[in-house]
C-alpha cells in the first residue's frame, strides 16, 4: 500500500481486481487487496482506489449530462423534484443541510434510483443512458470490494454481496447523485458552506470529483485535504456498515468547503457520487453479536437519517 505525500488517506492499487480484468483474480491478490482495505477501513474509512477499470468516458459523459440539467430553467428543475418513495429526482439548494451553523448549503443534485425512473428525456436525452452505464460499472466495482471485505474480516466470502442482491433494482435504496456546487457570492460567503460535516449513512461511498477542491476528511485530528487524484476513485465507508462491523470500521466526519482561493470560489464544483446501501429489508444487526445497537432493517436505517437531514434543512 502506498501512502498520499502529507496525508494520511492511503491508496491501493486493485490490480487484478480491476474491472478490466476480466478474469478471476489470484487469491493473492484477494488477499492483498483485502488485508490493505481492511487496514484503511480500520484507520481511516477512506481509501483511494487506483486501477478499478471504470472507464473515464463514462464518468465524463454524466458529469457533461448533469450540467446540462442544471443549467436549465429552475421552474424545468423543479419538475423534477425528488420524489419521497424512491429518492430520485431533483433536489434544490438548500434542501438538505448537514450542519445547522450556516445559513446555507450552496448545491444542487440529482438523485439517480435507476435508469428505469423518471429524467429529463426531452431537454437531456443522454442523461439516463449515462446513468444506466455508470451504475452498471459501479454495482460490479462494489461487488468486488464486498468481497474483499469479507475477506478482509475472515466472514464468507460472499457475506456483504448476499446483503446487496437487488442494487439498482427495486427493494434497494442505493442512489448515485450528480451534484452541482455553483459559485458562491461574495456577499454570502460568510455564511454559506457547500456541504456541511457528517458521515455517510450506508455501506460504502463511491465517489468521483473534479480538481476544484473543497472536500475535506476529518483524521480525528485535524482536517486534511482529500483532492482528485488523477486515475482513483475515492471510496470511504458509512455509519450502517460501522455499526454491522461493531466499530472494527470507521464511518469519518467529512465536508465541502468554499476554496479560499478566490479564483476557484468563482468557479463550479462537480462529483458523481454513488451511494451505497444494502437490501430494503436486509437486518443489520452487529457481526459480534453485541448489544451496541438493536437490529435494524437497512430500509429503515435510511429513512430514519434522510428524516433527521430534511428536519435540520427546515429549521
Amino acid at each position: 500500500m502506498t501512502q498520499m505525500q502529507n496525508c494520511t488517506i492511503p491508496i491501493i492499487k486493485l490490480g487484478q481486481l480491476g474491472l478490466e480484468n476480466k478474469g478471476e483474480p489470484s487469491d493473492n491478490e484477494w488477499k492483498r487487496v483485502a488485508t490493505e482495505l481492511k487496514t484503511a477501513f480500520e484507520n481511516i474509512g477512506f481509501v483511494y482506489l487506483s486501477g478499478h477499470g471504470i472507464p473515464d468516458q463514462q464518468v465524463d459523459w454524466l458529469f457533461k449530462a448533469g450540467e446540462a440539467f442544471f443549467s436549465l430553467p429552475q421552474d424545468r428543475k423543479d419538475s423534477y423534484q425528488r420524489r419521497e418513495e424512491s429518492y430520485h429526482g431533483y433536489v434544490a439548494i438548500n434542501s438538505e443541510k448537514l450542519d445547522r451553523s450556516y445559513e446555507n448549503e450552496v448545491r444542487e443534485s440529482f438523485n439517480i434510483r435507476n435508469a428505469d425512473e423518471c429524467f429529463p428525456d426531452d431537454e437531456v436525452p443522454e442523461f439516463r443512458v449515462s446513468s444506466r452505464d455508470f451504475l452498471i460499472s459501479c454495482n460490479n466495482l462494489a461487488y468486488r470490494i464486498f468481497t474483499a471485505m469479507s475477506l478482509g474480516l475472515g466472514l464468507p466470502r460472499d457475506f456483504f454481496s448476499d446483503a446487496h442482491r437487488l442494487l439498482s433494482k427495486n427493494g434497494n435504496s442505493s442512489v448515485a447523485r450528480v451534484l452541482f456546487y455553483p459559485p458562491v457570492p461574495a456577499d454570502k460567503l460568510l455564511n454559506s458552506t457547500r456541504c456541511g460535516e457528517h458521515s455517510d449513512y450506508g455501506t460504502l461511498t463511491l465517489l468521483f470529483q473534479d480538481d476544484i477542491g473543497g472536500l475535506q476528511v476529518y483524521t480525528r485530528e485535524k482536517w486534511i485535504d482529500a483532492d482528485s487524484i488523477p486515475g482513483t476513485i475515492l471510496v470511504n465507508i458509512g455509519d450502517l456498515l460501522q455499526l454491522w462491523t461493531s466499530g472494527k470500521f470507521k464511518a469519518t466526519k467529512h465536508r465541502v468547503v468554499i476554496p479560499k482561493d478566490e479564483e476557484r470560489q468563482r468557479l463550479c464544483r462537480r462529483s458523481l457520487v454513488y451511494f451505497i446501501h444494502p437490501d430494503d429489508s436486509k437486518l443489520i444487526k452487529p457481526l459480534d453479536d453485541s448489544k451496541e445497537f438493536e437490529p435494524i432493517t437497512s430500509k429503515d436505517y435510511l429513512d430514519k437519517r434522510l428524516t433527521e437531514t430534511c428536519k435540520l434543512s427546515s429549521s
